[in-house]
This record gives C-alpha cells, sequence and structure tokens, in this order.
C-alpha cells in the first residue's frame, strides 16, 4: 500500500454537530463588576468547590459538585458599544444566547432602553438585569419588554451560584428556543408538502379524464377538417364553426385544468366570485370520471349568490369531495346531488352522492387527519384539508351526515362578508 492511501486512510471523518449557543454579554459601566463576571463564569479551574457546612464545629470542607459550563463571554462598559457587539453578532451569525445587563449604566441609555434596542436588532437575546437600585420595577420591565419568559432580574450584591444558575438557565432557553423553531420550520415544510401531495392526487385523477377530453376534441376537429375539404363552401363554413366551438372547449379545459394545478402559494388569495362557479369548475373537470362510472349530476339547488373566497381553495375542496363520492358510488353507477343555497348570512353548498354512506361508529373521526378507510392508497389528510380551508381559511364549517335517504352528504357554510359588498338577497 503507498504512503498516498496510508494518508488519505489516516484522515479522520469530520462529522458536523448542532452548535450549542453559549455566548454571554455582558453590559456593566463599572469595570470591577466585568471582571468579577469573568471570574465566574470563566474560572481558572472548570470545576467548582462547594462548603460541606454541615457542621459549625469544624472547618469548612470543601467538595468537588460540578464542572462549569464553558462560556464565551463577551464584555463592554458602554450601551453603545454593545449595539456595534450585537450587530457585528448578527452580521457574522455568531449572535449572543443571553447577556447580564447593569440596569444603571452611565449614557442617555439604561440598561432596559438598552436591551429594548438590541430586541430590534437581535430579537432572540435573551436578557439578565442586575442592579443595586430599585428604579425599575418588575411591573416596569414587563411593560417595556413584554412576556417574563424573554428576560429575568437579579439584584446586587450578586452570588456567583445566582450569575451560573442564570447563565445555563438563559443558555439552555436559547438554544431550546432555537431547536423549536426548527422543528416548527420542519413541520411547517412536512404540511406544505402533504397539502401540495393532496392538489397532486386531484390532479392526477383530472388529468387522466382532461387527457381523455382532449382526444374527443380532437377527433371532431381532425374528422370535420378532412371531410371539409372536398365539401362546398357552406360545408366549409360549417366544419370551421365545430372546429373552433371544439377549440374553444378545449381551450376552457385546459385553462380549469391548469387553475386546478397552480401551487399551493396562491391558494388563499380571495375576491368576490359566485359561489356556483368554483362547484361547475370541479364538476367540468370530473366530467370524463362521471361518464366512465355512469354518474348522473342533479342540481337541487342553484341560486346566484357571491362570497369573498379563493376559488382556487374552494376547487380544491369540491375537487376532493367529489371525487370520495365517486369512491363510494363505485363501477355499478348513481347520482350525486349538488346544491349552492342562499341562506341569508351565508351560502350553503351541498355535496350528496348515492352510495352506501358512511358506518356511524367513524363518521366523527374522518375530518380527523391520518384517518381512512382506503387503507394504503388514502393518505387521511384530504377531509382534514377541506375542513381546515373552509373553517380556518373562509371562516365557514363543514359537517357529514347520512342522507335519509341513503349515501353521504358534506355541508359546508361560508359566511357572507357584506363590509365587502357581497350579492345576495
Amino acid at each position: 500500500m503507498s504512503k498516498a492511501a496510508v494518508k488519505r486512510r489516516s484522515i479522520p471523518q469530520v462529522i458536523t454537530v448542532p452548535k450549542y449557543n453559549n455566548r454571554i454579554l455582558i453590559v456593566d459601566d463599572e469595570a470591577d463588576i466585568l471582571v468579577a463576571y469573568k471570574n465566574i463564569l470563566e474560572p481558572k479551574s472548570n470545576v467548582v468547590q462547594m462548603s460541606d457546612r454541615s457542621s459549625r464545629s469544624k472547618p469548612a470542607a470543601s467538595k468537588t459538585i460540578a464542572h462549569v459550563q464553558d462560556f464565551e463571554i463577551v464584555t463592554t462598559t458602554t450601551s453603545s458599544e454593545a449595539i456595534k457587539l450585537v450587530e457585528e453578532s448578527v452580521k457574522t451569525h455568531k449572535p449572543f444566547a443571553m447577556g447580564f445587563f447593569d440596569v444603571m449604566l452611565g449614557g442617555k441609555l439604561d440598561g432596559i432602553d438598552l436591551v429594548k434596542k438590541l430586541r430590534e436588532i437581535d430579537p432572540r437575546i435573551y436578557a439578565v438585569f442586575v442592579t443595586a437600585y430599585n428604579d425599575r420595577s418588575i411591573d416596569n420591565i414587563q411593560t417595556a419588554l413584554g412576556t417574563h419568559e424573554s428576560w429575568d432580574y437579579l439584584n446586587k450584591p450578586f452570588s456567583e451560584g445566582e450569575i451560573l444558575q442564570k447563565a445555563r438557565n438563559a443558555a439552555a432557553f436559547w438554544n431550546l428556543m432555537k431547536e423549536r423553531q426548527k422543528q416548527e420550520e420542519r413541520l411547517s415544510e412536512n404540511n406544505r408538502k402533504v397539502v401540495e401531495s393532496e392538489r397532486l392526487t386531484s390532479v392526477s385523477t383530472v388529468a387522466r379524464g382532461v387527457g381523455h377530453e382532449f382526444g374527443n376534441l380532437l377527433v371532431q376537429i381532425m374528422g370535420r377538417a378532412d371531410l371539409s375539404r372536398s365539401g362546398s363552401a357552406d360545408e366549409m363554413r360549417n366544419a370551421l364553426e365545430t372546429i373552433y366551438v371544439a377549440s374553444e372547449t378545449a381551450s376552457q379545459i385546459l385553462e380549469k385544468f391548469k387553475n386546478l394545478a397552480k401551487p399551493s402559494e396562491s391558494i388563499a388569495e380571495k375576491k368576490e366570485i359566485s359561489a356556483v362557479d368554483p362547484l361547475e369548475t370541479a364538476l367540468s373537470l370530473m366530467l370524463h370520471q362521471f361518464r366512465t362510472q355512469n354518474i348522473k349530476i342533479n342540481w337541487i339547488q342553484k341560486d346566484n349568490v357571491s362570497v369573498m373566497a379563493s376559488p382556487t381553495s374552494l376547487v380544491q375542496v369540491f375537487m376532493n369531495l367529489l371525487i370520495n363520492a365517486t369512491h363510494a358510488i363505485g363501477d355499478k353507477g348513481g347520482s350525486i346531488d349538488v346544491g349552492v343555497t342562499d341562506k341569508n348570512t351565508g351560502v350553503e353548498i351541498s355535496i350528496r352522492d348515492s352510495g352506501a354512506g358512511i358506518p356511524t361508529d367513524i363518521l366523527e373521526k374522518i375530518f380527523e387527519p391520518f384517518f381512512t378507510t382506503k387503507k394504503n392508497k388514502g393518505t387521511g389528510l384530504g377531509l382534514a384539508i377541506c375542513k381546515e380551508i373552509i373553517e380556518l381559511e373562509h371562516g365557514g364549517s363543514l359537517d357529514v351526515q347520512n342522507h335519509p335517504k341513503g349515501g353521504a352528504e358534506f355541508k359546508m357554510f361560508i359566511p357572507y362578508d357584506d363590509e365587502e359588498g357581497a350579492d345576495h338577497e
């Protein structure tokens, strides 16, 4: 084996691990106090000694109790320098986890005003106020800085144990909040992916039907164009009219399909729309599926009312419910009853299938995330997302019940926004 090979094998692997933030900023206008902080937080020996005072008759004996956590200490006597240090820490991505701040600082800013300024630069810094004066009460600090969980208070003269404990707790709090933020970001990203997955499920279902519809339209266009080549002027004119209508229909289908496939970022954009339009869009996109399964669509009510809503979001909801309805009906054929009804304070939209209905023991569970009756063919998130869109995005309600005449019926209620001038009677 060559020396080069040996050298390559001897290089250890570098494993990157999350860095624990232990940086501490100390601001006090007395230099002796800064030295005292450093002696406590950066001791020459990394071992804390504790006196055993169990017997007053004997000299105090010291014993080892714990290793002191290593801190990176930065000190300053002025508020202006503290501001520069925090600005630099943010710029270099080396933030301070916490700081000890003297309340009675010399200069224009006291410790509390300084922390308010520093929070504008780095909102995450945890503050411990240290003072020998009672010039600012706890209530006063809370009024200035808000919630108590992001700051603490300590009186002078302080003990070594108090400083160590405050430093440890504050640094741990900062790092805990940072980890929680990372987890929330990961959850948010996962939720976005789940919503997008549900949308893609609807898109893929519709895509098969759109392809079939385009095939039929192309047959009409190509057939009429071929026949008109040897026909009279009138026959050519009629053929061109047929070709134009078929092309316009194809364009409309494509536009609806493109809207359904829009990215999730555009879902929540609301505008005044006819409550009927998104349901008709969803029905037209499902037309091929209805024909294939011999499903008849019945409009039981069709009130022309306007609501403030996201058309893309509503199409997503209706597509999900219509796809579920086709699954409930199966290949033997049946019907789906749909309705849009003006309820004075809002619009009610209903979708009812002619399937077997939902077993009563699971009726209350179907909106729960990850609950599915489709086994490995479903994510169990479609209805949960529908409920979130109707109730959280639009301030309405989404409920389900078994209809007395059979099948499951979903009812959505979306309130009118009268300030936006919704058109309803």
